[in-house]
């Protein structure tokens, strides 16, 4: 029973160990699937008493050099992307603008650009954004079975369709504030914009999208411009 008692004193060292490594790119990649299925698993069991159990548990679902799908319906564009080290869909939402938005004769999304310092929140500055100036979300994304993508989620929570995950563009609808880039500061994201589809590539993935479930805050809001900031 001393044992047993004293390695719950002790877990939060392994687990704050475990925070350090699993941020990193190369220690994930030599971590098996089973291995972390297993991590998420015990963190599942303690996470709702101790919150670096949780976070080792999100850690262990970072996905890395993942394909991922967008699609934009108003447009009929698709984009190829390669995704690692996202740490939650909220950071998702600020790298997608960054990549997305710009000239539409180029073959991307038409708006204006994110603000500098939500994407370095993003990526390798200071997470915290703060009240004052928050990122506020481009789009709203839904995955191809027509089911909503909060930014609260993570990026190996969008059901794949077809053993792809594919997203879906819809107008923001509102001005949706994150105050924080990343809930990871040490773990480096990319997401690379491969390639844009081509239109038959395109038309395949839009024949296979579900309707979209528009049960969301902002459904009923009237669209706003693209990244819209509220006085």
């Amino acid at each position: 029973m001393t044992r047993i008692a004293m390695s719950w004193f002790d877990m939060e060292d392994w687990l704050k160990a475990l925070i350090t490594v699993m941020a990193d790119t190369g220690f994930r990649a030599a971590v098996s699937d089973d291995v972390k299925a297993e991590l998420r698993e015990h963190a599942a069991a303690v996470g709702h008493r101790s919150q670096l159990a949780a976070w080792v548990g999100a850690l262990a679902a970072v996905l890395d050099d993942e394909p991922l799908v967008v699609v934009d319906p108003r447009t009929h564009r698709g984009y190829a992307f390669t995704m690692s080290g996202i740490g939650d869909n909220g950071q998702l939402h600020i790298l997608l603008a960054d990549r997305l938005v710009g000239d539409p004769g180029q073959g991307l999304v038409a708006g204006n650009r994110p603000a500098r310092p939500w994407v370095e929140a993003a990526t390798s500055g200071n997470p915290y954004l703060g009240p004052d100036d928050p990122a506020i979300r481009c789009f709203r994304l839904f995955d191809g079975r027509g089911t909503y993508i909060s930014p609260e989620g993570v990026p190996a929570g969008i059901d794949p369709l077809d053993g792809t995950r594919v997203l879906v563009l819809h107008p923001p609808n509102g001005n949706y504030a994150m105050g924080v880039g990343r809930v990871f500061e040490h773990m480096m994201p990319t997401l690379r914009l491969d390639r844009i589809l081509e239109s038959t590539e395109t038309q395949h993935w839009l024949a296979r999208l579900a309707p979209a479930v528009e049960n969301d805050l902002m459904a009923n809001q009237e669209p706003l411009h693209p990244w819209f900031r509220a006085p």
